[in-house]
């Protein structure tokens, strides 16, 4: 999600952008990936700002949701699109991990199912009440500062005196305030709902046309992820284990030792189609396997820098993963931003402080 360093960050950093993104008009768009099985996919511009993708699965006379949204609006709109399909009651929710653009619209699943069980990695119980709150405390209370500044990037149209913002600069600026504004609709005392299904291992619903398997397979973008796998359909939602554009890594909370290790279990699952937490859904492994490739190199690298006496700081400024970013980013300079921020920051300091 939208953070204030890398909100002011990317502010200065338009002034390199340079793609051809285009906008998207509609919000979100649903997709069905097999008789019973839909995606609720985000067409959100690259930013800064993340909305996660979700899903459901019709089984039979119930349905069963993957993820919810950041505030509860945006959760109101993808399940009034569920209602345009079905009027079926949904009987599970599952979030794929704890972070609040997939668990903040359990409130509305809550109150429109009041029978709905939530599924959610065992780790969810200690660390939303705990850490999380403190994360989500200190996340809104930068967020005024960082949308009045962008804000006052878009009316003036320009960055500095003379740079006019781009198409793809625009998009991409004004994805970010949408989804910051949304944010900023969480109120304070805001509890969320934790699950009274907690997984460690695996958990399995098994009713009427529906098999799925909870999973929690390993650690990768937190200590906290699940995968849903509808084995007949061959489908698998993987939260934000695999991301597009680029993967998200948390210098704290990632685990980018293991990323690579989670990530050839999922693809040893054998599903043919795959729903990131954000981005388009994928029908091949390729984004996969260039995500294990860029995690397996940075733990190599950070190896190899520590082998010869480096510090981490010293480590950081020295390694070099613009190879990598090539690969996500191709010649995008917004791409090349987006990567930085999320992958180059804060994966060496990952993989050097958790061995």
């Amino acid at each position: 999600m939208l953070t204030a360093q890398r909100s002011i960050a990317w502010i200065a950093g338009l002034l390199l952008a340079g793609s051809s993104l285009a906008h998207a008009v509609e919000e979100f768009s649903v997709a069905q990936l097999s008789d019973n099985v839909f995606a609720v996919v985000r067409n959100d511009a690259p930013g800064y700002a993340v909305e996660s993708n979700s899903g459901f699965i019709d089984c039979g006379d119930r349905l069963v949701v993957v993820d919810t949204q950041s505030n509860e609006a945006t959760t109101r709109r993808a399940l009034a699109a569920i209602r345009e399909r079905t009027d079926k009651p949904v009987r599970y929710v599952i979030n794929t991990h704890w972070h609040d653009d997939h668990i903040v619209g359990n409130r509305i699943y809550r109150e429109a199912f009041p029978a709905a069980r939530f599924v959610a990695h065992e780790r969810s119980l200690t660390y939303l009440p705990g850490e999380g709150k403190q994360s989500r405390d200190k996340f809104h209370r930068g967020i005024p500062e960082v949308l009045a500044g962008m804000r006052r990037v878009l009316k003036a149209g320009k960055i500095g005196a003379d740079r006019p913002l781009r198409d793809e600069q625009r998009a991409s600026l004004e994805s970010d305030i949408r989804l910051a504004e949304g944010y900023l609709t969480v109120p304070d005392d805001f509890v969320p709902v934790l699950a009274d299904i907690p997984v460690s291992g695996k958990f399995s619903i098994h009713e009427a046309s529906c098999w799925i398997d909870v999973l929690a397979l390993g650690n990768a973008h937190t200590t906290g992820d699940l995968v849903v796998h509808i084995a007949d359909a061959r489908v698998v939602f993987v939260g934000d284990i695999i991301g597009l554009p680029v993967p998200l890594v948390g210098a704290e909370q990632s685990r980018v030792r293991e990323w690579s290790g989670t990530l050839q279990r999922i693809r040893e699952l054998g599903a043919k189609v795959i729903v990131p937490g954000h981005g388009p859904v994928m029908r091949d492994y390729a984004q996969l396997d260039r995500t294990s490739v860029l995690m397996t190199t940075i733990v190599e690298r950070v190896d190899k820098a520590r082998s010869r006496g480096e510090t981490l700081e010293l480590a950081r400024g020295r390694i070099d993963l613009s190879d990598q970013r090539q690969q996500f980013a191709g010649d995008s300079q917004l791409l090349w931003l987006l990567f930085d921020a999320y992958v180059t920051g804060p994966s060496v300091t990952n993989a050097w402080n958790f061995p």
